[in-house]
């Protein structure tokens, strides 16, 4: 098992260390065990789902969405994670959507604008 400290799994994901210890608190990310000083210890598991949460923020997902997914997530609880995973997917869908209708609307101001400069 890869064991990783607050700072190894920051370090890891390319987030400061306040961002994990934030994510703990929110119960976004879980220690899988305590060291004999009390500090949290995280495996390749929390490291995966920390890459996940920054891609789903930087995609626009909101923090409650994706907070209640990963306590569903880790109560086990298949219907409601299945629940939250389905929203998730309609709503990148949704944004899919709305990411194309800007790129069209931005090729076709782009052609407008070179078309006025000629």
């Amino acid at each position: 098992m890869n064991a990783y400290t607050v700072s190894r799994l920051a370090h890891e994901a390319g987030v400061s260390v306040h961002v994990v210890r934030d994510y703990k608190v929110r119960g976004l990310l879980r220690p899988v065990a305590r060291t004999a000083g009390g500090y949290g210890v995280f495996d390749a598991a929390a490291l995966q789902r920390l890459c996940f949460v920054r891609a789903a923020l930087e995609a626009g997902i909101g923090l409650d969405l994706l907070t209640r997914l990963c306590r569903a997530l880790d109560t086990a609880d298949g219907d409601e994670a299945s629940a939250h995973l389905a929203d998730l997917c309609h709503l990148v869908e949704r944004r899919r959507q709305a990411l194309t209708n800007l790129e069209t609307q931005l090729t076709e101001l782009a052609h407008s604008t070179s078309e006025i400069s000629a």
